[in-house]
């Protein structure tokens, strides 16, 4: 468990994260319900920008298919062989 003192309120985390120049950061994934599509959850996907707190909702088949989908606004993502490791040949190859 992570002690109450290292938690921050996200727009406090988003100050920080300017004072050591990240300019992005993912704050959280979270699944809010499922989609229309066959197999796939609707997340919720909230992200740290420039110091500017941004949402933005992905449909996705897991959390890590979320998390790749989420690179084109963050710019940062799982490398491709540690993905392929994540989802598993089959999903990858099939």
């Amino acid at each position: 468990m992570i002690r109450k003192k290292y938690k921050k309120e996200d727009k406090e985390l988003a100050v920080e994260l300017s004072k050591i120049e990240r300019k992005t950061a993912v704050l959280e994934i979270k699944l809010i319900g499922t989609s229309k599509i066959k197999d796939n959850l609707l997340y919720e996907c909230r992200y740290v920008e420039n110091g500017r707190i941004q949402e933005v909702p992905i449909i996705a088949y897991d959390v890590t298919q979320a998390l790749a989908k989420l690179e084109q606004f963050t710019q940062l993502g799982i490398p491709e062989n540690v993905l392929k490791y994540m989802l598993g040949n089959e999903r990858l190859n099939g």
